[in-house]
């Protein structure tokens, strides 16, 4: 049975998510974005508006442009949404960034009414449109966003093929039209071929991947090394790379910056380690949900200049207590801060994970057990009325200065990491 690799793009993700949360964006041409535009809805594309413009030139070009500076937990909140629908239709699913997926359907069994009609067998002829609709309305219903599908035999072909399904359509290559498929498009959108490569190979009057397919093997991999191997399959629709579940999680990370002022408000010490307690707050809520604790935590901060410092400290005690973490990354955000330059960015990292049924107990640990309930309670109140509804230590100091509603502060964009 050859493979059938889907690739799943979130329409206009960070855009959509605006016109879903404010219901009079719907239909209006809408950037999110601070300096630049980091993603456009579809009616701002049709205005002439492209990802990576500055925001002054989409605004001359539309001046009815509703731009919107993005709220960053409310996008995780669908991403994940949409991988947990995405993961009811296939055992392995790969998030690969903001807004895509690779989803493994190599024998996925059809939906009831398609097997009902007897789908002929053969690879060739087997079909998934049936499948992919499903899912496109699934996350429709669970969502509200609006997602293209690309189908193939590896995950090149699926990725171009998702480009073709857009917007909001499935595009599926039959096994054995690899080939045909693949041979009209630029060569520049073959994964793996960056700027550099591609005008290195346009030099040499390669413009599209068929014409890439008739250059030697071993050319290609005298010219650009072990990455030229992976051309000659990948313009074929070859590459075997899998689709892969999530690693074990190794790292949690939270970040955020700011725009470079000088308000006393937005840059007082105060306001930095309130910042930073919040994302503690968010990093180590993580961490319980993912039933661990830590040993190491990693502040780091990034001055207006482009100067970056961080700082770690181990303990020898794991943990996933809030308190406790938020009280060491405040130390260390004080021995860092010792520049008289506006910062620009704060973060932290948590590392050293221990599950917690193989941590040691103590004989005396009656407020430790309390406090665990505490945070237990905390996480509870959260799951059902939202993580804004409960603030912990000093990152209530940040209402008023950071709009606040029921998924927490709405932080940039930039600050979606894990």
């Amino acid at each position: 049975m050859s493979r059938r690799i889907l690739h799943l793009d979130i329409d206009a993700f960070l855009a959509s998510v605006e016109q879903l949360r404010d219901p009079s964006l719907r239909g209006r041409p809408v950037v999110v974005g601070t300096g630049v535009v980091a993603s456009r809805s579809y009616e701002a594309k049709a205005r002439g508006i492209d990802t990576a413009m500055p925001l002054a030139e989409a605004k001359r070009r539309c001046p009815e442009l509703v731009i919107c500076p993005g709220d960053a937990r409310l996008v995780e909140r669908y991403r994940k949404a949409v991988a947990e629908v995405v993961r009811q239709f296939s055992p392995v699913v790969e998030v690969c960034s903001l807004d895509d997926f690779y989803a493994d359907l190599t024998g996925v069994p059809l939906p009831m009414p398609q097997a009902l009609q007897g789908v002929p067998a053969s690879d060739g002829e087997r079909t998934l449109r049936a499948l992919c609709s499903e899912l496109r309305a699934a996350v429709r219903t669970a969502t509200g966003l609006s997602v293209s599908q690309g189908v193939g035999a590896s995950r090149t072909v699926a990725r171009l093929a998702t480009t073709r399904a857009k917007p909001g359509g499935i595009c599926e290559v039959p096994a054995g039209q690899e080939l045909e498929f693949l041979a009209g498009f630029a060569i520049e959108a073959l994964p793996g071929v960056g700027q550099k490569t591609g005008a290195q190979l346009r030099q040499l009057g390669i413009h599209t991947i068929g014409e890439l397919r008739v250059v030697d093997r071993e050319l290609l991999r005298q010219s650009f090394g072990a990455r030229g191997e992976d051309l000659y399959w990948r313009c074929r629709g070859r590459d075997a790379a899998p689709v892969q579940n999530a690693p074990p999680l190794q790292s949690i990370c939270r970040e955020t910056s700011f725009e470079p002022s000088s308000e006393g408000d937005r840059q007082q010490r105060s306001f930095v380690r309130a910042m930073l307690a919040y994302l503690v707050d968010r990093a180590v809520s993580e961490l319980r949900a993912q039933q661990l604790r830590c040993r190491t935590i990693a502040v780091r901060v990034r001055y207006l200049d482009g100067e970056q410092d961080e700082i770690q400290r181990s303990e020898r005690g794991a943990t996933d207590r809030t308190d406790l973490l938020a009280r060491r990354a405040c130390e260390l955000l004080d021995v860092l801060l010792t520049r008289r330059v506006l910062v620009r960015l704060v973060g932290v990292t948590i590392t050293g994970f221990v599950p917690i049924g193989v941590v040691q107990g103590e004989l005396f640990s009656g407020k430790e057990q309390q406090r665990d309930k505490l945070f237990a309670a905390v996480d509870a109140l959260r799951k059902r009325h939202g993580f804004g509804s409960v603030l912990l230590g000093e990152s209530a100091t940040l209402l008023g200065l950071v709009p606040h509603g029921p998924h927490g502060f709405r932080l940039r964009t930039p600050s979606l990491t894990k």
